[in-house]
């Protein structure tokens, strides 16, 4: 075969390379939803985006881009290992979809430190659609390493965070997978790095949960361990004739509250609450146990696994409204439960699916 001849066929083979891959991507949908993400709070505005294979016979791998907005920040964050890292946007992620699958992708905004506290910033993103292939639908999916996707933000400005060898604030663990649930472990430590407690929180996408200050006793150590978990997609209800394709954008409005708590129940990132460590046993009056951990230094000094300090919430400072996520038990007078909810890492850490976390409104 002559080169003229090769060449022929290879732009041949490019340009059907290039139609069928402008055709997958033409197969993908995005729409920005009024389904709340996970762990958001009354006032967010913070909504799932959706992504839609079209095609009834097709699986297709989308490749999709995430930036922030304005576009092309970046931040500082500390990885597993607590090592210091720059995060910058746009990041792409690949999501494969089966025919006519409607899977989350996304969030409208993800969280970083803030430049003053309370912290921490709301950073708004926008997902748009970057490449598209058809592949076989029995194909493998390369792993992903969920440690990488496990990562600190460091608030400055907590006064009840004091000064050490580490930058002071307070930490947070982020989960930087776009539509996966990350679940992690990390030991407290004291200040001569040896164990005093646990912490196994599980982080919806893109949300984030207070761990512990970076100095002072039962600091934050590297995490352990990390696992990643995707949420399986739905059939999608298309229409006879799919209109156009709007660009994606935030949504100026949320839709109506819902009643049911999240499947979760994260910490809230926005708000300042008084919280404060207690032997396990009686909480006071206007206090609520939110959670329990392990320390074998103090209230007995168990030296297995037990749930023996309580971490406890002030209700008197919340206003009217104010939802709040509280080991299940006696509601307080004045709040009303709301919803209830199975979370393995919190409030007893039960291995059976059980109804362990309630959330509470305060009515007056």
């Amino acid at each position: 075969m002559s080169i003229v001849r090769i060449l022929l066929a290879l732009a041949i083979l490019l340009a059907v390379s290039h139609k069928v891959s402008a055709a997958a991507l033409d197969d993908i949908k995005l729409e920005v939803s009024q389904d709340l993400c996970e762990g958001a709070g009354a006032n967010d505005k913070n909504f799932v985006v959706y992504a839609v294979n079209l095609n009834a016979n097709q699986t297709i791998d989308a490749n999709f881009k995430y930036d922030s907005n304005p576009p092309q920040q970046h931040f500082i964050l500390f990885d597993a290992s607590l090592n210091p890292i720059t995060d910058r946007f746009p990041k792409l992620h690949v999501h494969r979809l089966k025919p006519h699958e409607s899977a989350r992708i996304g969030c409208t905004y993800t969280y970083r430190a803030a430049a003053n506290p309370p912290g921490p910033l709301r950073v708004p993103i926008v997902t748009t659609k970057q490449s598209a292939s058809y592949i076989d639908a029995g194909a493998t999916e390369a792993p992903e390493d969920a440690r990488s996707f496990a990562a600190f933000l460091l608030q400055g400005g907590i006064n009840e965070c004091g000064p050490g060898a580490k930058p002071p604030g307070l930490l947070y663990l982020v989960n930087l997978h776009p539509y996966a649930r990350l679940s992690a472990a990390l030991n407290l430590l004291d200040d001569h790095g040896t164990r005093v407690g646990q912490l196994t929180p599980t982080l919806s996408p893109l949300s984030g949960t207070r761990v512990a200050c970076s100095n002072g006793f039962s600091k934050a150590g590297p995490i352990t361990s990390a696992t990643l978990e995707v949420s399986a997609g739905v059939a999608a209800s298309l229409p006879a004739a799919a209109p156009p394709e709007a660009t994606p954008s935030l949504p100026d409005h949320r839709g109506p509250e819902s009643t049911e708590a999240p499947t979760l129940a994260p910490l809230s990132l926005g708000a300042i609450f008084t919280t404060q460590n207690a032997c396990a046993g009686s909480v006071p009056t206007g206090w609520i146990k939110i959670n329990d951990v392990w320390n074998p230094t103090v209230c007995g000094n168990p030296a297995s696994i037990t749930y023996n300090v309580w971490i406890i919430q002030q209700l008197t400072d919340q206003p009217l409204g104010a939802v709040i996520y509280a080991c299940k038990g006696a509601v307080p007078s004045g709040w009303s439960i709301v919803g209830t909810t199975w979370n393995p890492t919190v409030c007893g850490h039960p291995t059976a699916n059980q109804s362990n976390v309630m959330a509470i409104k305060r009515l007056n």
